[in-house]
C-alpha cells in the first residue's frame, strides 16, 4: 500500500497455487496466470507489496491518472477476457442444445414455421461460437 496516501497501487493479490495476480470475476477470486479461484476455506490470499521509489500520483483533488493503474486495469480486463470467452462459448452452447430440443419440438407440434427460425438461431449461435473462438485463439496468439 501506498504509504503517503494508502491507496492499493503497490498491493497486489497472489495466487496460493502459482503466484501469479488474482482478480475478482462475479465476486470470486481467479488467478490471471493459471486459472485457479481458491475455495472459501483456503487460507486469504496473501498480499505482495511492490517497492517503488516514487510515488506515482498527486494529491490534488484526488483525480487519480496513474499509469500503473491504466496498465493494471487493461491487464485485469484481458485476464477476465481469457476467462469469459471460454465460459461464453460454452453458455451459448447449452442455449443451443436448447434450441435443438425445442426444434424438434415444434416439429413433433406441426409447427414448422416456428421450427424453422428457431433452428436458424442454432445455426447463427454455432457461427457465433466460430467468431469467439477465433477472438480466444487471437488471445492465446
Amino acid at each position: 500500500m501506498c504509504e503517503k496516501c494508502g491507496c492499493g497501487l503497490r498491493t497486489a493479490l497472489l495466487c496460493p497455487e502459482c503466484g501469479g495476480r488474482m482478480v475478482l470475476i462475479n465476486g470470486r477470486p481467479v488467478c490471471m496466470s493459471c486459472g485457479a479461484s481458491p475455495s472459501a476455506d483456503e487460507n486469504p490470499l496473501e498480499h505482495h507489496s511492490y517497492e517503488h521509489t516514487e510515488h506515482p500520483h498527486e494529491h490534488t483533488g484526488h483525480t487519480l491518472e496513474h499509469h500503473e493503474e491504466k496498465t493494471k486495469a487493461v491487464s485485469d480486463d484481458l485476464a477476465k477476457l481469457r476467462l469469459l470467452l471460454p465460459h461464453w462459448i460454452e453458455h451459448n452452447e447449452e442455449h443451443a442444445e436448447s434450441f435443438r430440443e425445442w426444434v424438434g419440438k415444434a416439429r413433433e407440434m406441426g409447427l414448422e414455421t416456428a421450427a424453422r427460425p428457431i433452428e436458424e438461431a442454432v445455426e447463427r449461435m454455432a457461427a457465433c461460437n466460430e467468431a469467439l473462438a477465433a477472438a480466444l485463439k487471437a488471445l492465446e496468439g
